[in-house]
């Protein structure tokens, strides 16, 4: 319709002159228009190639299958491509004629506007996230046509719940629109249950009110969908609001790259760097985000990612995929020593000390041939480098311990378990 429109605006202003041939005119675009159906494909199947030895090689046959869009662009382009061809072949590219603009308003429509969108298409489809999602979609469809669905609805009495519509990850939550929506004077508590960047199961509630008095319990009744349209669910995760999300994909690359398969160590080292970075940046920022501060003004309660949590997630699974690869095990501790001159907190300094008491390497702190069995690292060299960074490692925690533990028990228990291991080191080099 958009293109038969066009064509007529155009007839009408430029009708053309009676003689003039468009043969050359027409010739351009359809070698442009097989020319870009040519080359994409070939792209798309190479990425396909690529997605189905790392995914499954079921996916190819389901991206054509089920993807009616890919499907058109194929079939729109050839037939574009035929139409002006046979323009050419039975005389009917004379400007005067409205068939050959209909081609060619038909052509530029395919190639600035179908195309485009297309790539972003197959971006977005060759997705992992993308293919996941579909893969549930067409089995939830295929159940619920085969299958009777029981009904499950939560309602407790004291409770009013926003329920979420569809499944997905929580992408963000428009936190001032949320604070604008809720009354002034609301003296219900209000808790938002899922995380940003959870997965939420449609049914799940999204939001929780203690009703406290009637009043209240009408205003949250009558605007349920308000309320719940203020949480963005997506197919995918995004850094919006989301911190665990990007410390997420440092540690999925750092993991792949210290893999037998990949062994590129720099790029692990490289992860850790900057996830050492963040880390920094999460120790001397607030535990309590602004916009739950904002939010609590009006009752409403938001679960947040702590620090710790944000720590184990940055350097657990890569220390426990590394763990005897000498040159990460040392990369981790020197980030952490590096972290540790920028906690100005007990309790965050007490997750970092925690963090590399969980690596076990107790056997740096004993003669070898006792912990021969336990001990990954063979070679005398790369325990004595080891050794370098846990000396350096002790020597600023317990620095920073006498700075802001004093009055902590614990600190200064471990402090003293500290002052013994490093002495023990600094003895004993091999």
């Amino acid at each position: 319709m958009i293109v038969a429109l066009l064509t007529l605006i155009l007839h009408y202003l430029r009708p053309g002159e009676a003689g003039v041939l468009l043969d050359g005119f027409l010739s351009t675009l359809a070698s442009i228009v097989a020319t870009l159906v040519v080359t994409t494909f070939s792209f798309v199947f190479v990425a396909l190639q690529l997605a189905s030895v790392q995914f499954s090689p079921r996916i190819i046959r389901s991206f054509f299958e089920y993807d009616h869009f890919s499907r058109f662009f194929l079939w729109s382009f050839i037939a574009c491509v035929g139409y002006l061809m046979s323009l050419q072949y039975f005389g009917l590219s004379d400007a005067v004629l409205i068939y050959p603009k209909f081609g060619i308003v038909g052509a530029f429509y395919l190639i600035l506007l179908v195309f485009p969108l297309f790539i972003h298409h197959v971006v977005d489809n060759i997705n992992a996230s993308s293919i996941t999602q579909n893969i549930a979609k067409r089995t939830i469809n295929e159940i619920e046509q085969l299958y009777e669905t029981n009904g499950f609805q939560q309602n407790p009495s004291d409770k009013v719940l926003i329920i979420n519509q569809e499944s997905g990850y929580l992408d963000s939550i428009k936190y001032k629109k949320l604070f604008d929506v809720i009354p002034e004077g609301n003296r219900s508590k209000i808790v938002v249950k899922p995380h940003v960047g959870s997965f939420v199961l449609a049914g799940m509630p999204l939001l929780e009110v203690l009703i406290d008095n009637e009043e209240d319990r009408v205003f949250f009744e009558q605007n349920k969908q308000l309320i719940a349209a203020q949480f963005i669910i997506s197919k995918f995760r995004s850094y919006e609001q989301d911190i665990p999300f990007g410390i997420r994909q440092l540690v999925d690359i750092a993991i792949k790259a210290i893999s037998p398969a990949v062994n590129d160590p720099t790029t692990a080292l490289n992860c850790i760097d900057y996830l050492g970075n963040i880390i920094q940046k999460a120790a001397l920022s607030n535990t309590i985000s602004k916009e739950a501060i904002l939010l609590e003004r009006k009752n409403i309660f938001i679960r947040e990612f702590n620090f710790e949590q944000l720590v184990d997630l940055a350097f657990d699974q890569i220390y426990h995929w590394g763990k005897e690869d000498y040159i990460v095990v040392r990369h981790l501790i020197k980030t952490i020593t590096n972290i540790l001159t920028f906690v100005t907190d007990s309790s965050k300094l007490k997750v970092l000390l925690a963090e590399v008491e969980d690596m076990e390497l107790s056997f740096l702190q004993e003669d070898y041939e006792k912990v021969r069995s336990e001990c990954p690292f063979k070679k005398a060299e790369h325990r004595n480098s080891l050794r370098e960074h846990l000396s350096d490692y002790y020597e600023m925690a317990i620095k920073r311990m006498e700075e802001i533990g004093k009055d902590d028990k614990k600190l200064v228990s471990i402090k003293k378990s500290y002052e013994r291991n490093l002495a023990f080191i600094l003895k004993n080099r091999e």
